[in-house]
């Protein structure tokens, strides 16, 4: 009895895109490219399953429970927290090399040792389906995708009077 844990790892906004790790439990059971998907068959049950980058910087866990033909969405995505480390470059200028050499080492050390700070997995909520397996599409998907990014989010659509729906 088996499903599938599906890992799209979303592209980068800024930068190249890299290559993650993905682990299941404790065991790496393959790569993802950053802007691809990659389908990965795991036994019936709950599961944890994190990233891990090239620099063995970890994301957080995420529990899932795969179902017998299931399909699990999980979602890797980057903080852009990265671009931090360019902070001290920018105050080079005005502090003595040392400084800006120990908190770009901070920084980096802050990042390996705590998970989720560069990049973060998160399982879908509900029944969103992986977008190879998802069905026909309605009108209202095709118009949220044109539409402003605070349309398409009830909670927001609400507040600012808009109807998610139109």
């Amino acid at each position: 009895m088996t499903g599938t844990i599906v890992v799209r790892a979303e592209q980068p906004g800024l930068g190249r895109a890299g290559t993650f790790s993905v682990v299941v439990g404790e065991e790496t059971v393959g790569r993802v490219d950053q802007g691809t998907t990659a389908r990965f068959p795991v036994a019936v049950g709950t599961h944890t399953i994190r990233v891990v980058g090239k620099d063995r910087s970890r994301s957080n866990t995420a529990t899932v429970e795969v179902a017998e033909g299931q399909d699990v969405l999980v979602t890797a995505q980057g903080t852009g927290l990265k671009a931090a480390v360019l902070l001290p470059l920018l105050a080079g200028v005005s502090v003595p090399p040392i400084y800006v050499v120990a908190s770009i080492a901070l920084i980096g050390a802050l990042f390996y040792a705590v998970p989720g700070l560069l990049f973060r997995v998160r399982a879908a909520v509900g029944d969103a389906a992986p977008p190879a397996t998802r069905g026909p599409h309605t009108p209202e998907e095709e118009h949220s995708g044109t539409s402003l990014w605070w349309e398409t989010d009830p909670a927001l659509a609400k507040r600012f009077r808009k109807d998610a729906t139109s």
